[in-house]
């Protein structure tokens, strides 16, 4: 079902939203046909049993809606906190001797890249980028496992390993959360919620047919709107509508304007979203 996620969101919309619209037009038509429908004498309990169950659900699917903007919002901040510690620790290797400080911040700026060109891209079809870990694992044994060549650089190799550590638990959360969804028992529950909500409408009694046809199609279309919006949110780095690699992106950027590489032009990377 990742395809669902590489949608256009427009695409997408429309899809969930013809579906829905479609089912609550057959349930009516399916109720209509045989003759299933209630009398005008019980429509008004069956209001009141119908308006618990679509207060529960709505309820449900509002908290549902709820907790996957705020694992967005966490993931996107996990990026911001990422990206800044990477330029933390790019910043603190400028206490270093030239050579080892070039060659670590050669490693870092690669890791960089790989974050936007490979991992980035990777992670929006579900994909692991093993190339980006062997290097983010190769830069942090080369931190951890330096020695300090004299006091000036004793004096750094704290701020180094504490960078280091920052960017690394900041990575692990954007990729652990980044990955994470709403979960199959949970996607059923809402859709199996939904269906029974939109199937009990077309058993009330209505002279006008075409306008419980309308009536039931906007309670639908209300029902895949939701649904859009839980699909858009679910899975923060999956998906056209997802957290963007920008704070690395600006990162990089400062760092090729502070410290251009001789007679080249900047690199070319992907957009972000």
């Amino acid at each position: 079902m990742h395809w669902l996620y590489d949608l256009p969101t427009s695409l997408l919309a429309t899809l969930l939203l013809a579906l829905s619209v479609a089912y609550a037009l057959a349930a009516v038509l399916f109720v209509r046909r045989m003759k299933w429908r209630l009398s005008p004498e019980d429509n008004g309990t069956a209001a009141a049993l119908h308006a618990f169950i679509g207060v529960m659900y709505a309820v449900a699917l509002g908290l549902l809606v709820v907790n996957a903007q705020s694992d967005y919002g966490d993931v996107e901040q996990a990026v911001v906190n990422e990206a800044n510690a990477t330029g933390d620790l790019y910043r603190a290797m400028l206490g270093l001797d030239p050579v080892n400080r070039d060659r670590l911040q050669r490693d870092l700026g690669a890791y960089v890249m790989l974050v936007i060109n490979d991992e980035w891209p990777r992670a929006r079809h579900g994909e692991r980028s093993a190339r980006t870990f062997r290097a983010v694992d190769h830069l942090a044994d080369e931190i951890y496992t330096y020695r300090p060549a004299g006091p000036d650089e004793e004096r750094v190799y704290p701020q180094l390993v504490s960078e280091i550590n920052e960017m690394l638990d900041a990575r692990r959360q954007r990729v652990f959360m980044g990955g994470q969804g709403v979960g199959g028992v949970t996607w059923t529950i809402v859709i199996l919620g939904g269906l029974i909500t939109v199937g009990f409408a077309a058993f009330f009694w209505m002279e006008n047919g075409r306008a419980q046809l309308i009536l039931t199609s906007m309670m639908a279309a209300v029902y895949g709107l939701m649904l859009t919006l839980l699909v858009a949110m679910d899975h923060p780095l999956w998906g056209n509508v997802a957290v963007g690699p920008d704070p690395f992106l600006e990162l990089r950027s400062n760092w090729v304007r502070v410290h251009p590489p001789p007679g080249s032009a900047p690199p070319t990377v992907i957009g972000a979203r």
